[in-house]
């Protein structure tokens, strides 16, 4: 026995589809207005880097150098180099930019244990391009560097400290 064809669907699904529409576009609309009023502060994603242990991460790079940590966001520009240079494995942590401002992703800092210096180079460890082998202090000298805390035993780097300090809302 055939099923008959139901009837008058289409034109109630268009309906809760424009419905739908217009409730997003007057909540994206509301949102706006309140943003410029200062009021709705938007925020993605976390403020900090946190979780890694701060005594074993000591050891790791006491053992084998400071600690590449590739930024996992889209953009992938944010790539740390994590350096511990204290035998307090609650002091002295530094978290350095892998590169200077404007160099490829394929270009980062590196650590020379003979020397004790990083060098920009390349991802085989080589010189070329722009990976042109700029010698860098164990602190980072001139590159950015991110405030590092150890609480209950667990890094925390702000990765957006510099963003929040020069950004200001209106109210």
């Amino acid at each position: 026995m055939p099923i008959a064809r139901s009837r008058g669907h289409a034109g109630r699904a268009l309906l809760i589809a424009a419905a739908g529409a217009l409730l997003t576009l007057a909540v994206a609309f509301g949102i706006s207005v309140l943003d410029n009023r200062g009021r709705v502060e938007v925020k993605l994603g976390d403020d900090t880097f946190s979780g890694l242990q701060a005594d074993e991460m000591a050891a790791d790079i006491a053992e084998r150098g400071p600690f590449l940590v590739a930024d996992a966001s889209p953009g992938g520009d944010r790539d740390i180099v994590l350096q511990h240079l204290s035998d307090d494995v609650d002091e002295g942590w530094i978290a350095i930019a892998a590169r200077p401002p404007g160099v490829p992703r394929n270009c980062t800092i590196q650590w020379q244990t003979d020397d004790g210096v990083f060098r920009l180079l390349d991802e085989n460890g080589a010189v070329g391009g722009e990976c042109d082998g700029t010698e860098y202090p164990p602190d980072g000298g001139d590159l950015e560097t991110f405030p590092v805390a150890v609480e209950d035993g667990r890094l925390d780097v702000d990765i957006n400290a510099a963003n929040r300090a020069s950004t200001t809302i209106a109210g």
